[in-house]
């Protein structure tokens, strides 16, 4: 079977080229999930990527850097070019995927190809579907996340989100919430409610130690809390953050008042995952809500769960429900996230390190790139 996959990502070391040197920066988490996601297709399938990633855009300060295709892992990423302005984007990703595809129907037979699709993307899940339907391909939809839990996505295109969901012949959905939404026929799905690549990581050049947060600066995900929390504790450490979004200013200002804070900016995953490593514990402050436990994963929280560090969390069902006391669970207001924080920093190494080793083993055995191929194994198997 041929997977072509249409994404947004893109190699870790192009992405890494996107933060240095262009006017935006794509979702850090949606990079990590599907690069992650690509490996687990490629571990039993041949896989090639289509995407429309920065890499290839005019948005790139240094236009020497754009590049159409690169390789990680033995998969060939193949970047759309893309244009300033919203019609000639559209315009040019339609022409261009779309000869993409073409091209793959000279190699390959319509029953051997299956269109993976990023189905959070509006084009290249309208584009990609409508191909599939003119040459009856087969189309899987990788479904993340609520159109309309999306705070910056206009109505109009929650709706059209919404409608181009059921038109997949296959689903991966985050969790059985995304499932009952998306896939209205109970057509064959699979769930998968997150998945990590560790990298190589290195030690840390910070003297005093730190609680980590790394993550999209927005006033809905706890990061205010989290810093107000954080100046009410009287320790002798640090609180580092990392990311991008609409709090960004307010955190520079923090940082910039008061020593206790630092701001990294937005940094590479190789170095993300260093800080999360050398921390004394890494926090979700996210606040819980009944649509958030509902439809989404926090991810960053299975990020942290791998990691040489403790994870403080605020609660998840779905989470709890794994990792148990693996975790440090904590309620979502100012007054509880000063006390756990300082309770953790207080905690002895030898309890630290029981903590932190049952959550490594449980994210090994539940989100691990291995366990979740064998899992795309099994059900493409079926389904094929």
């Amino acid at each position: 079977m041929k997977i072509i996959y249409l994404t947004t990502a893109s190699t870790n070391n192009d992405y890494e080229t996107i933060i240095n040197s262009c006017f935006d920066i794509s979702n850090p988490s949606n990079q990590n999930f599907h690069n992650a996601l690509i490996r687990a297709f490629g571990c039993f399938h041949d896989v090639e990527v289509v995407s429309s990633s920065l890499i290839n855009s005019e948005k790139l300060t240094d236009p020497t850097l754009k590049r159409s295709k690169s390789y990680e892992n033995h998969i060939c990423f193949n970047y759309l070019p893309i244009k300033n302005g919203k019609i000639n984007k559209y315009i040019t990703i339609k022409k261009s995927l779309n000869k993409f595809l073409r091209n793959q129907l000279k190699i390959h037979t319509k029953k051997d190809i299956l269109l993976v699709i990023d189905a959070m993307n509006l084009t290249l899940s309208s584009v990609g579907q409508k191909f599939a339907k003119t040459h009856n391909i087969k189309t899987l939809g990788i479904i993340s996340d609520n159109p309309n839990l999306i705070s910056n996505l206009p109505h109009r295109n929650k709706d059209r989100l919404l409608k181009l969901f059921s038109k997949y012949d296959y689903y991966l959905c985050l969790n059985e919430n995304l499932n009952s939404l998306a896939n209205k026929k109970n057509k064959p799905y699979l769930i998968v409610n997150g998945i990590f690549n560790k990298a190589n990581t290195q030690n840390i050049k910070e003297k005093q130690k730190y609680f980590f947060f790394g993550g999209a600066l927005y006033e809905k995900y706890g990061v205010k809390t989290l810093i107000h929390a954080f100046l009410n504790t009287g320790g002798e450490y640090k609180l580092l953050i990392a990311g991008d979004g609409p709090l960004k200013e307010y955190v520079v200002k923090k940082a910039t008042r008061t020593r206790r804070i630092n701001y990294l900016g937005t940094i590479p995953q190789v170095n993300l995952q260093s800080y999360e490593d050398n921390s004394i514990a890494n926090i979700n402050p996210r606040p819980l809500t009944k649509e958030f436990d509902a439809y989404c994963i926090p991810s960053k929280v299975i990020e942290y769960a791998t990691s040489k560090s403790v994870t403080i969390s605020t609660y998840h069902s779905i989470l709890y429900k794994t990792f148990g006391s693996a975790i440090i669970w904590t309620k979502d207001d100012e007054k509880s996230l000063t006390e756990i924080i300082e309770k953790v920093a207080e905690m002895p190494s030898a309890e630290r390190n029981k903590i932190i080793s049952r959550a490594n083993n449980i994210a090994e055995k539940t989100y691990s790139i291995n366990k979740v191929s064998l899992l795309i194994k099994d059900f493409l198997k079926k389904v094929s």
